[in-house]
């Protein structure tokens, strides 16, 4: 069907496609549902469509390690049509509008897609812009500025961290929520690792916006002792709002104090948002997360849309491993409504995990669900650091990832799933 579709004051001719399971985002969230749906036998991939305009898939967890220098960024990436299920239909366009009553999706560039059923895996972007200062400082290779929430940036400070002669590092940590609340820990711990060896005399600052550590007491009550143990220097509420030529601006949280930190070395992490066309088409919350039931992952008031993932409202650690424990309970709700109509069945606890490095050999895994209750899969390696964890995150999940995720047969902690259904 030919239409007029008004965007931004434009108009623009646009036919109609129609696809059966509409997803967008092709991130790890998108990527993993649909790759389960076909797995299982749930869908043909004919009947999918992505969207997606990055060009390289990222294995972002990865650029903790890139950044700390236990692997090199080539690693992290690969072309999107590499790790796509085959006969996946894909559009590269940015989405401006999802008109919910239509089913439809409207593209920046004015196309127009239909759809019965809807997953939205969109992740959170990184806003180094609300930095001021941040980007001119992050783009000069010469300035001791970097951040692992880039690859770009997480190779320069890979760089910096290697050629770093001594003096004061400054870490920072942003509002919550961001991807992975524990990696701006890691890197301050990797760091620590590596210029300790060298014997580097240096004084780590870590600031963090929030009030405590880490939001599970039992892991709050280990990384604050592992910090006093580093002699890292941790400072709370306090929000970096703008860098400078070796200054770091920081507003006190309480007081709303101005402070200036001069540094040699800045890792910076940047505030994060979820898209806005989230809350522009009325599926946000208030916080414009797409505002899903917590247990099901169907949105609150349109019952074909779903979400997983950073962008969703679940209140739960932005991380891959909550990804994999939401996708099968995504999968079978979807197949539920669609297919059998019934309703979706509560299954999704919260369960997210967080491997946090505390050096270059050693990571202390954390392990929980809603409300900040312990889940912990290998209780007694999750008291202390361990260096099993370590090479279960640095070796085995990366190749779980590649080998395993993009084919749908990585079932997160409940290993590999063998066969359909599972």
């Amino acid at each position: 069907m030919i239409v007029l579709n008004s965007l931004r004051g434009y108009y623009f001719s646009a036919i109609k496609i129609h696809s059966q399971i509409a997803i967008i985002g092709g991130g790890t969230g998108g990527l993993n549902v649909a790759a389960q749906l076909i797995a299982d036998g749930h869908a043909i991939p004919q009947q999918i469509r992505i969207f997606e305009p990055q060009k390289m898939h990222a294995y972002q967890p990865g650029w903790t390690m890139v950044g700390g220098g236990l692997c090199n960024v080539k690693k992290t990436l690969k072309p999107i049509e590499k790790v796509l299920p085959k006969n996946v239909s894909i559009s590269d366009s940015a989405i401006a509008k999802i008109n919910p009553k239509e089913n439809e999706i409207v593209t920046q560039n004015g196309e127009i897609y239909t759809y019965d059923q809807l997953v939205i895996a969109t992740g959170i972007k990184t806003e180094f812009d609300q930095i001021k200062g941040a980007r001119q400082y992050l783009d000069d290779l010469n300035s001791p500025v970097a951040s692992i929430y880039n690859y770009k940036y997480a190779e320069k400070m890979n760089r910096l961290v290697e050629e770093f002669e001594g003096g004061n590092i400054v870490y920072t940590e942003p509002p919550l929520p961001i991807k992975c609340a524990g990696a701006p820990q890691k890197i301050i711990y990797l760091s620590h690792d590596r210029l300790n060896k060298r014997g580097i005399k240096t004084n780590h600052h870590f600031y963090k916006t929030a009030g405590v550590i880490f939001g599970v007491p039992k892991y709050a009550e280990i990384l604050t002792e592992l910090c006093k143990k580093k002699e890292i220097n941790c400072h709370f509420k306090q929000k970096l709002i703008e860098v400078q030529d070796h200054k770091a601006i920081f507003e006190n949280q309480d007081t709303k104090e101005l402070k200036s930190v001069t540094f040699d070395l800045l890792h910076l992490v940047p505030p994060q948002l979820p898209d806005k066309f989230i809350t522009i088409s009325g599926l946000a919350d208030a916080a414009g997360f797409v505002n899903v039931n917590h247990n099901t992952l169907q949105h609150v008031t349109y019952k074909n849309i779903w979400s997983l993932g950073d962008c969703s409202s679940l209140p739960t650690s932005k991380t891959a491993a909550a990804i994999f424990a939401q996708t099968p309970v995504l999968v079978k709700n979807l197949i539920r409504v669609w297919k059998k109509n019934l309703e979706p069945i509560p299954g999704y606890q919260g369960y997210t995990s967080c491997p946090i490095f505390t050096s270059q050999s050693k990571l202390l895994l954390a392990e929980f669900k809603y409300n900040s209750q312990l889940d912990e899969t290998f209780p007694i390696f999750q008291s202390n650091e361990s260096r099993l964890m370590f090479h279960l995150k640095k070796d085995f999940f990366p190749i779980a990832y590649w080998q395993l995720m993009i084919k749908g047969w990585w079932g997160g902690r409940d290993g590999i799933r063998f066969f359909k259904g599972a």
